[in-house]
């Protein structure tokens, strides 16, 4: 495992404002003399709703574009004896059209660039369902305009009795993800029916809001609210991966998506 020690309390993670796919990109900007793999990878259990991406750090001060990995031999297989070749499509992004995860089955990762190899195991949790989507106005908002009302997203869903949940909830606005990693674990709503609101967004008359809600695994509840805090300034390093091999930082989840649209009227 890789992390940054007091001298480095001062590097951050930032995250770009542009993203492909589903999940936004993860810029590590970390100033160390040795570079270290950057990996995002997902599986979902929907049809060829996956990839992983790669690239590499950089110095915190190194306004160059990331560098990615083009070059990388990327195989996912499951506990059923099921291999997955992916493909590259665009540079340093991975995917396979075949795959589709389900819950409860295990998912393990392997790259390999140039003979430096990279791996990561992740099982699919059960599945829980969005119930629906409802919207409100933001009437206590000292920054709001009267003459263009302001509207916040709740998320409907009920959580199962005695089972030990974790959630993430991603927001995208006509097609662009909301900033923010957002999750949720079930100790204060176990087996309860409720909501979740989005946070740190704001909407407006006759915006398309779409919806992820993810069962997530514990690592990745982990590793999201560790990286939450660390934008925040909270954390002096970059979370725990469960990335294994060559030095490297970030993750590869399974997870369980439900997900809403909403338009506000």
């Amino acid at each position: 495992m890789y992390s940054i020690n007091i001298k480095s309390l001062y590097f951050l993670f930032s995250i770009l404002l542009f993203f492909t796919s589903c999940e936004k990109e993860i810029d590590l900007n970390l100033d160390e003399n040795e570079p270290l793999f950057v990996v995002e990878a997902i599986v979902h259990d929907s049809l060829g709703d996956n990839f992983v991406k790669i690239s590499m750090t950089k110095p915190f001060k190194d306004n160059s574009p990331i560098t990615t990995i083009t070059n990388a031999n990327v195989v996912i297989k499951d506990n059923f004896g099921n291999t997955f070749n992916f493909y590259q499509t665009t540079n340093g992004y991975y995917t396979d059209s075949t795959l589709q995860g389900f819950s409860g089955r295990t998912y393990n990762l392997y790259i390999n660039i140039d003979g430096v190899a990279i791996s990561a195991t992740s099982t699919m949790p059960v599945k829980v369902n969005l119930d629906s989507l409802s919207y409100e106005q933001n009437t206590e908002a000292f920054w709001e305009d009267p003459n263009i009302p302001e509207y916040s997203v709740r998320c409907h869903f009920s959580d199962p009795l005695n089972s030990i949940n974790y959630y993430r909830f991603k927001a995208f606005l006509r097609g662009v993800q909301e900033d923010g990693f957002q999750c949720l674990n079930d100790d204060l709503i176990d087996g309860l029916t409720t909501y979740y609101p989005i946070f740190g967004s704001a909407f407006y008359e006759n915006d398309s809001i779409n919806v992820q809600f993810l069962s997530i695994d514990e690592f990745s509840y982990k590793y999201f609210t560790a990286l939450t805090a660390s934008q925040g300034g909270q954390v002096p390093g970059n979370p725990e991966t469960n990335l294994k091999g060559a030095k490297s930082v970030g993750y590869f989840g399974a997870f369980a998506k439900s997900e809403k649209n909403i338009i506000i009227k």
